[in-house]
């Protein structure tokens, strides 16, 4: 739309044109063309070219007053586009003079401060708004600013009217005179608020997870894939008497005296890409360790660390000690005395039951265990119609079968929840441990006892060969102990666990129903369910 100015300018020339025209036709009417192509005079012929150029000059001129105006009127709005942006700006823009006084700010600093404009344009510094800590910063670095010409993401708290603190962000640039001399800053501060709780949020986490890493009863390593050591508790500090600092880079097999790079887990780990596990002893600080490893996979399976973790069972190993030392007394006891049948079948019971004992207090959840695991096995071992040699020697491994877990931690046995792998493959050591208690019993080569080392060694094989240890299957697993393995799995279901309640009879006979052939051999099972029937309070 055309300006006013515009319009009258333009309407002026034409105005002009036809005035003459209509005056020109009233004197000359039909010799109007003729006068004006002929005039009578230089002065009138100049005249009448002034008459018709003045309609185009109005217009072109009209048509560039008009434009202008337009121009003005865009950037007028371009003006104010632009000034909106800078007050409402989510940001806070604000200028400063050499002295450190306020000369500019926008409407979103002054809402974030909470002040209006009158109050501090021209009156208040910058370091009126800041904190002691923050005023020494400022001078700092201010002088810096104006030679560097630019700051980049400081950190400051701002004092706001009411007295709270607002933690910000400060960038800046200089802007300077013709001379080279400093005239204002040109400044930008965002509210970092969130970001500072949820920095003090993650800290506070990182304080309480450290503490808990460091109060771990033992130690923890994470090393990367060149087995150097990037992180450790306090644990591993006070075990080696090395400073955590000292110990980053070094290499894991160098931090226990008998570990070396051919026995050391990690180094396994990284070949079999599981977890590995090795006992160790230090002699330099008298402790027995169990050392576990487990590699860290990336997406594409390729190994980027590990964890390896040192436990302490120096204690398990002595009370081991003990125990093997008490047995090593009795077998020679039982070798060197002269008792008479009666009296030594007593001593022989009641040692027996000592060790139940001794199996039985290391967890109340198991306590009886051997005692019920052994009715059951003589109960079938009768259904089935075993010889009394056999069942003698099943009650003797019935009641042993347990006692490799003698050399197993108790928090493990108490553990309330899943077992980890390390933990599991600990439990799986059992049967062997077992075997491994009872070698003098071997040595001794009392011949009614000779017969329990296979039972006990294989009460936990399965029919299809996924049992263990050895992954027997079927006829290579001995009678007695397929036997054991029944009754066992059926007293472990109808008990409580630290970290489950007792599933229930019905629920046990349904599982021994649901793997005759694969777990359980089936004519045991059948057995045993015979039995079950026909003593219902068994």
């Amino acid at each position: 739309m055309k300006s006013k100015l515009a319009i009258t300018i333009t309407l002026s020339g034409w105005l002009l044109f036809v005035v003459w025209l209509f005056y020109d036709y009233a004197g000359y009417k039909g010799r109007l063309i003729r006068h004006i192509f002929h005039p009578s005079s230089t002065h009138e012929l100049f005249f009448h070219i002034v008459v018709f150029i003045a309609p185009l000059v109005s217009t072109t001129i009209g048509f560039l007053v008009n434009e202008r105006t337009k121009l003005f009127k865009t950037a007028k709005k371009s003006e104010e586009k632009y000034r909106d942006l800078y007050e409402n700006a989510p940001d806070g823009y604000y200028s400063i003079g050499p002295d450190g006084k306020i000369l500019e700010v926008n409407n979103t600093w002054l809402k974030m401060l909470g002040y209006e404009r009158d109050e501090v344009i021209g009156k208040m510094k910058l370091t009126d708004l800041l904190t002691e800590e923050g005023q020494k910063t400022f001078q700092d670095t201010f002088p810096e600013f104006m030679k560097k010409g630019s700051i980049e993401n400081l950190e400051h708290n701002l004092k706001r009217k009411d007295g709270t603190l607002l933690p910000v962000l400060i960038n800046a640039t200089a802007i300077y005179d013709e001379k080279g001399d400093f005239l204002k800053s040109r400044s930008i501060f965002r509210d970092i608020s969130a970001r500072v709780s949820y920095r003090k949020k993650i800290e506070h986490s990182i304080k309480e997870w450290r503490a808990t890493f460091d109060f771990m009863p033992y130690g923890v390593i994470l090393l990367d894939n060149e087995f150097n050591l990037i992180k450790t508790n306090d644990y591993v500090s006070r075990l080696t008497d090395i400073p955590i600092k000292e110990l980053i880079g070094k290499k894991c097999y160098e931090l226990l005296t008998n570990m070396n790079i051919e026995n050391c887990p990690a180094v396994k780990s990284s070949k079999t890409l599981g977890t590995e596990i090795i006992e160790l002893y230090d002699p330099k600080i008298n402790k027995y360790f169990m050392a576990y490893a487990t590699p860290i996979l990336d997406e594409k399976g390729i190994i980027k660390s590990f964890v390896l973790s040192l436990v302490d069972i120096t204690e398990s190993k002595e009370k081991e000690k003990k125990i093997i030392n008490s047995r090593n007394a009795f077998f020679n006891m039982l070798k060197d005395l002269d008792f008479s049948y009666k009296e030594l079948r007593r001593l022989y019971e009641g040692l027996i039951y000592s060790f139940i004992n001794a199996i039985d207090a290391k967890s109340p959840w198991t306590k009886g265990h051997s005692v019920r695991v052994t009715n059951y096995a003589l109960a079938i071992a009768k259904e089935i119609g075993l010889k009394d040699k056999d069942i003698e020697t099943l009650r003797i491994a019935a009641l042993l079968h347990d006692i490799g877990k003698i050399g197993t931690d108790d928090l493990i046995l108490n553990k309330n929840g899943k077992l980890n792998e390390e933990e599991t493959a600990l439990i799986r050591a059992h049967p062997v441990k077992g075997e491994e208690i009872l070698i003098p019993i071997r040595q001794l080569q009392i011949s009614r006892l000779q017969n329990i080392f296979p039972i006990i060694r294989s009460h936990h094989e399965g029919i299809d060969g996924k049992g263990y240890p050895d992954g027997l299957k079927g006829e290579e697993i001995p009678l007695c102990a397929r036997i054991l393995h029944v009754a066992d799995s059926f007293d472990s279901m109808t008990s409580d666990r630290p970290y489950r309640k007792a599933p229930g009879k019905e629920y046990a006979i349904s599982e021994l129903k649901k793997h005759i052939g694969t777990q359980f051999d089936p004519k045991v099972v059948e057995a045993f369910l015979r039995t079950l029937t026909q003593r219902p309070s068994l």
